[in-house]
């Protein structure tokens, strides 16, 4: 279509542009008709002018009457005014000059000569004028400048015609353009009618196609829903069928380390600590897909409680600690002002504190983890303009860092960064992805600078007052 139109366009500049230079060719050349009409009504009545003074000389010389005086006197004038206008009609053209310049002298002497006839027949009489002037000359002049005039009608009679046949040529060319220009946009009408037609056909079909392709999306979509429903589910019951033994297993393993029912040797407590430590683990990780399936579900509630952020802060480093001294790295709290109280919950920011603490701590083998807690007063949450109070809590750490390539699937569940070092540490890849859901639950956000081989550093906010439930 922009083809086409482009197309059109450029034919219709074209014939335009020819047109209008057929139709210029065509007021040039009636101009110069018209001019050559002119000269030839001017050389016409320099003729008759000429004829005239001749005709009334004649008649006063015979009759003697005065009445054709007047007539004889104005046909002078007359032939002196069209003489002139004759030289200024052919000023453009040389050889027209020169017989007009020629004629001149012929006219004079005519005119000289029947001057002069007219005084002697008025002072001398008939008879003396018979005597004198009856030779033939006046006549001899008159045919000269005939013959002159006549030349000169012919050429411009010649001019007439190339004039003529010019301005035909140019009225040709003028509707030869349009005519064409009427084909071609004839042309470019059917070419652009066939090709949206076949645009039509095509776009039916794709859309046909769509059709199809949506019920399918939506039949699979319908089965993933289901699937994914039966997921939940299914999760849901092996997290308590698999909770269940698991708190029966830790619970009689720390009944057996505390040797209530009997005393152990080294290597029982050793493996009985393992089976309970084990145990944790495989908890811990139940926990975690069960609350990303909650989460993905829609079914996970957000509870807000009035509580100390502070407390949370003591209370999940403390947890963290025994982890720290086991790799000697030293966690540095520092807390700017008084943090106050949040509405939120608590557990839930607990355990996004754990999360990261852990992970700062697994992926550190020298240096230190530092977390740094302040408040926030005039914090703009993203896509608003609200200000609000906020906490915001940093927790770096002097670790394996992560490659700016692995950051986009930071937060994506069950996903950990390829690297040989991180990939020696266990996990499912959802502590991150659990905390960035929990966070946005809780009106929250969480983002993370890292360098490579330098360290991490994760920062969340955690307004004093969260999203109301649901």
């Amino acid at each position: 279509m922009g083809l086409s139109f482009l197309m059109g366009l450029l034919i219709l500049l074209i014939v335009g542009v020819t047109a209008w230079q057929a139709n210029s060719k065509q007021i040039e050349n009636s101009y110069w008709v018209n001019h050559t009409h002119q000269v030839i009504a001017r050389a016409e009545s320099l003729l008759s002018a000429l004829t005239e003074a001749e005709s009334a000389a004649r008649g006063y010389v015979i009759s003697g009457n005065a009445v054709f005086l007047p007539p004889y006197a104005r046909t002078q004038e007359d032939i002196e005014v069209q003489y002139r206008d004759l030289l200024s009609l052919t000023a453009d053209n040389p050889e027209q000059q020169r017989r007009l310049f020629t004629i001149k002298p012929l006219i004079d002497q005519r005119v000289f000569i029947l001057s002069t006839l007219t005084q002697m027949r008025r002072e001398m009489g008939l008879q003396f004028v018979q005597e004198r002037f009856i030779n033939g000359k006046g006549k001899q002049l008159q045919d000269q400048i005939r013959a002159q005039i006549e030349d000169l009608e012919r050429a411009e009679e010649y001019l007439l015609a190339e004039r003529a046949a010019g301005t035909e040529n140019a009225s040709m060319e003028s509707r030869l353009a349009i005519m064409l220009g009427i084909v071609m946009a004839l042309l470019i009408t059917i070419a652009s009618f066939l090709f949206i037609r076949r645009d039509i056909v095509r776009r039916a079909t794709a859309e046909n196609a769509l059709k199809v392709a949506n019920v399918k999306l939506a039949q699979a979509t319908e089965r993933a829903q289901n699937a994914d429903n039966s997921k939940s589910a299914f999760l849901a019951t092996m997290s308590h069928e698999l909770r269940t033994p698991l708190n029966s297993i830790i619970g009689f393993s720390g009944v057996l380390l505390q040797e209530l029912a009997g005393p152990l040797n080294a290597e029982q407590k050793k493996q009985l600590g393992m089976v309970r430590d084990s145990s944790r683990h495989l908890l811990a990780l139940v926990n975690d897909v069960l609350d990303i399936s909650k989460v993905e579900a829609g079914q996970l509630r957000i509870q807000h409680q009035t509580f100390s952020i502070r407390e949370a802060i003591d209370r999940s480093v403390a947890l963290v600690i025994p982890m720290a001294e086991k790799k000697k790295l030293p966690i540095h709290i520092r807390i700017e002002g008084d943090l106050g109280q949040v509405v939120s919950d608590r557990r839930r920011v607990e355990q996004v504190l754990i999360n990261l603490l852990n992970n700062a701590v697994k992926f550190t083998e020298q240096g230190s983890v530092t977390l740094c807690a302040e408040v926030i007063g005039d914090y703009v949450a993203p896509d608003t303009a609200a200000v609000e109070s906020t906490i915001r809590i940093r927790i770096a750490d002097t670790g394996i860092g992560i490659d700016d390539a692995n950051l986009p699937e930071l937060f994506q569940p069950f996903r950990q960064i390829e690297d040989g070092l991180a990939r020696q540490h266990e996990g499912t890849g959802l502590g991150l992805a659990i905390s960035h859901r929990l966070l946005h639950l809780m009106g929250g956000s969480i983002e993370v600078v890292s360098k490579k081989n330098e360290g991490s550093t994760f920062t969340i906010v955690i307004p004093r007052h969260g999203i109301e439930p649901l």
